[in-house]
């Protein structure tokens, strides 16, 4: 009986150390995908790297503003050289 009591907590013990070693596995996991690390190591790391990103994000934007604008207006001209020309 204290054969089999001894072999039952040995295989508790064992299998307490597997999951100790699954669960700091599945932590040190869930911090790489953290918003925060994710972040620190797909940011650029200097300031003037992130000062150009920038800029070149507001640059793209205002090309982008600039364009819809113009679209809309050629829409308008477009519409009302049609409209003219019906009334002619």
């Amino acid at each position: 009986m204290d054969r089999e009591a001894a072999v039952i907590r040995a295989e508790m013990s064992q299998t307490r150390q597997q999951l100790d070693r699954k669960i700091a596995r599945l932590e040190e996991r869930a911090r790489e995908l953290s918003p925060r690390r994710y972040a620190r190591e797909h940011m650029p790391e200097f300031i003037v790297d992130r000062a150009i990103g920038g800029l070149l994000v507001v640059i793209g934007l205002t090309m982008t503003w600039r364009r819809l604008r113009a679209r809309r207006l050629r829409r308008a001209e477009v519409r009302d050289a049609l409209l003219s020309y019906g009334r002619s």
